[in-house]
């Protein structure tokens, strides 16, 4: 999903640019419209003078004074015109040379705006007006070529151009830093979930803008009350498992007196039914711990966890001597509760030390998505029982001390977190191998 500094960015942006290229056309339009108009007053002005400066000789031929025009309609192609027609008689400026723009005559009082090609290509402005001198009908036109006006505008438009791209380019940088001041309270707000993420937070300090406020109070209350809720079902998890504890132990104390001596069956029962309850309430502790604690999950120092734990597993099997080898690879992250992750390599690595010959190895790789394997040197496991392993009570030896919980612990812990347990032989060792394979955080 887009973040919503992106989002922003990108709406203004857009509105900046929009309103700029709309700035950018009305303003060439309104230059080029007012120097057309202008061009357009100029050349009324000129045919006017050209008006006055028309005379009759004494032929009675129309004449213009050249003295009284201007020397750039004596120019050949100089991009300045005109043409006077009266009756049969047509005038040209010298500048026209041996070409000629077709106008038709005009009443008196008549007006005309044409666009025309001209001499060598020029692009013309025409203007022509229908006037009477002395009787005498007379229509005149006086043109202009457009080309420096259009390179002029165009130099304009083209100046305009850069200004506004430089404006926008420092409108876009205001308005980032606008945006970045506008959601400090947000960046705020991530760096006190982040803390909450890695445990050491357990509310959100921020407040917040006050459209988002009230979202957080009920964030922090939700969370608070998870705590509660948290701590006062494991208190009386542990309240109900003490109690139950202590009338196992005294179910036992009766099956031991000496009343019971001639009852050796009744005794054996007790004890069995006593030994399954204690097993079930370990069990059920253990499921209890799956919730870890309430804080979102920490980050946990694997390397330091994995050698205490070792340096444990070898105590316990030292009359086994047991070589256990184990290594993490840089930048491996574990983030969840550490005594779940006890729970998990505590019961992987009392399994394999319980089946190896000598040789235990833990290898942790990954960064994000860690990858646990375990692996042991001894009998392994047949293939037709691997997916039997997790079955609480499950026991592949029955000679073998145990509960059969062990594994079927770590799956339930491995499944809270949505990890993969995998088993298969050991292609190092020859014995088991347990895999465990936690995905990505979506966090």
């Amino acid at each position: 999903m887009r973040s919503l500094k992106g989002r922003l960015s990108w709406s203004i942006t857009l509105s900046l640019v929009l309103l700029l290229s709309l700035q950018w056309l009305v303003v060439s339009y309104a230059i080029n419209k007012l120097s057309e108009d202008q061009l357009i007053k100029r050349l009324q002005h000129e045919g006017e003078s050209l008006l006055a400066s028309a005379r009759l000789n004494a032929s009675n031929q129309l004449e213009v004074d050249a003295q009284r025009l201007s020397a750039i309609y004596q120019r050949p192609f100089s991009g300045n015109y005109y043409v006077v027609i009266s009756g049969q008689q047509r005038l040209i400026s010298r500048s026209l040379w041996d070409t000629d723009i077709n106008i038709a005559p005009l009443a008196a009082g008549e007006q005309q705006l044409l666009y025309s090609q001209g001499p060598e290509q020029q692009s013309l402005l025409i203007v022509a007006h229908g006037y009477q001198k002395q009787t005498l009908p007379i229509t005149i036109a006086i043109a202009e070529n457009l080309g420096p006006l259009k390179a002029s505008i165009e130099r304009f438009q083209l100046i305009y151009a850069v200004i506004s791209l430089l404006g926008l380019i420092l409108l876009l940088a205001i308005q980032r830093l606008m945006i970045q001041r506008a959601l400090l309270p947000l960046k705020q707000m991530q760096s006190d979930i982040a803390k909450l993420e890695r445990g050491e937070a357990d509310q959100i300090a921020s407040k917040g803008p006050e459209e988002i406020a009230p979202l957080i109070t009920e964030l922090n209350h939700l969370l608070h009350t998870v705590q509660q809720k948290s701590k006062r079902s494991r208190e009386s998890l542990g309240n109900l498992a003490h109690a139950l504890k202590t009338k196992l132990t005294l179910l036992n104390q009766t099956a031991e007196r000496t009343e019971i001596d001639s009852l050796p069956e009744i005794r054996a029962s007790i004890y069995a039914v006593t030994e399954s309850l204690d097993q079930i309430i370990e069990r059920e502790l253990k499921r209890a711990r799956l919730m870890g604690n309430a804080k979102p999950m920490q980050q946990v120092d694997l390397k330091t966890e994995i050698a205490q734990l070792t340096h444990t597993m070898r105590m316990i099997y030292k009359t086994k001597t047991v070589n256990i080898t184990w290594e993490v690879a840089e930048g491996t992250r574990f983030h969840g509760d550490g005594e779940d992750l006890l729970e998990i390599l505590g019961n992987l690595l009392d399994n394999a030390c319980k089946w190896c010959t000598r040789n235990v190895s833990l290898t942790v790789t990954g960064s994000e998505a860690p990858i646990f394997v375990v692996e042991d040197d001894g009998p392994g496991c047949p293939v037709h029982e691997l997916n039997s392993l997790t079955q609480r009570g499950f026991r592949a030896d029955e000679t073998v001390a145990g509960s059969g919980l062990g594994l079927a612990i770590v799956y339930d812990i491995a499944n809270s977190y949505g990890a993969n347990l995998s088993f298969s032989r050991s292609a190092a060792l020859g014995g088991l191998r347990v895999e465990i394979r936690f995905n990505p955080r979506t966090i």
